[in-house]
């Protein structure tokens, strides 16, 4: 990993560095990590991410002196005659969160991928989860046209438990400015919510996707609880809800030529809002899984 990642650590604490195959001891840090980060029964075995490292992949791991307080790990992939990367974890040891560390992590990675010669870099997240949106949409600006319904099947960890495992696979072009140019005009809202409980939110009704309604916007909104863990807590059925009304929209917009390129968090209350806009007003190229989608 070249040597400008060192310039992400000025004035802090943490060193990120590549995880190489000469360093074995932090391949099983990486292991121990991810076992604290997601309580999964077992971990990536140590043969396969010391040969996904020596093959194109690129591994990082932040470090608060001796002890790896996160991870990221991602490998290559070939789909439609096109190379990408496919970020598939990013982790932070609990206490060393909530400080700028996932998106140090993104940006060293996209830094190698460069030097590597990738342009494209994908991975999926869960879109109730708007840390992670924030994270991937709005401070690295990576764009999605594509959803997943129950990508990974029935997943009983901490975090995903009680939900269809749905998931947006986003494209991150590495080329492209994070800042997209959007037209200027009419923005509707897809989904509309109200309160109903402490800190809880519901949607009313389906979400509006009527063609009428489709047809006057340049821009269109979704809402998503701003804690969905937190909805959960309080009431599960609530949390399905919001699987089931927000998974309709985005695959029916999605099918519709809309691509999710902003997100926003509204202040004073519990909402946050993806923003979408044409595709073809993108001018981005066509991820490649989405040429076996869509055609």
């Amino acid at each position: 990993m070249s040597s400008g990642i060192n310039s992400l650590n000025q004035g802090d604490t943490i060193e990120l560095r590549a995880i190489t195959p000469d360093r074995l001891q932090d391949f099983c840090a990486m292991q121990e990590l991810e076992h604290l980060v997601w309580h999964m029964p077992h971990s990536l075995p140590l043969h396969q991410v010391v040969t996904v490292a020596k093959n194109g992949g690129i591994l990082v791991g932040a470090f608060d002196g001796n002890l790896m307080v996160g991870l990221l790990y991602s490998f290559p992939g070939y789909l439609n005659r096109q190379a990408y990367l496919c970020s598939h974890m990013l982790g932070i040891r609990e206490g060393w969160r909530h400080r700028g560390l996932g998106e140090k992590l993104k940006l060293a990675q996209a830094e190698a991928a460069r030097t590597a010669g990738y342009s494209l870099v994908t991975w999926t997240y869960d879109p109730l989860e708007s840390v992670n949106a924030n994270l991937n949409i709005t401070k690295l600006g990576a764009v999605c046209s594509t959803y997943i319904v129950n990508c990974y099947g029935e997943m009983n960890d901490n975090l995903n438990q009680g939900l269809p495992s749905d998931r947006f696979q986003v494209a991150w072009w590495l080329e492209q400015s994070k800042e997209l140019l959007l037209p200027s005009g009419k923005e509707c809202q897809a989904i509309l919510w109200q309160h109903c409980g402490k800190n809880l939110i519901k949607p009313v009704g389906e979400a509006n996707l009527a063609a009428e309604f489709l047809d006057k916007a340049v821009r269109v909104t979704v809402a998503v609880p701003a804690d969905i863990q937190e909805i959960k807590v309080q009431d599960i059925a609530l949390a399905k809800t919001w699987r089931l009304v927000t998974r309709h929209a985005f695959v029916s917009l999605f099918d519709a030529g809309w691509a999710v390129v902003g997100f926003r968090r509204l202040p004073g209350v519990p909402v946050s809002e993806y923003i979408l806009a044409r595709q073809e007003q993108l001018g981005l190229p066509q991820p490649p899984w989405e040429k076996d989608l869509k055609g």
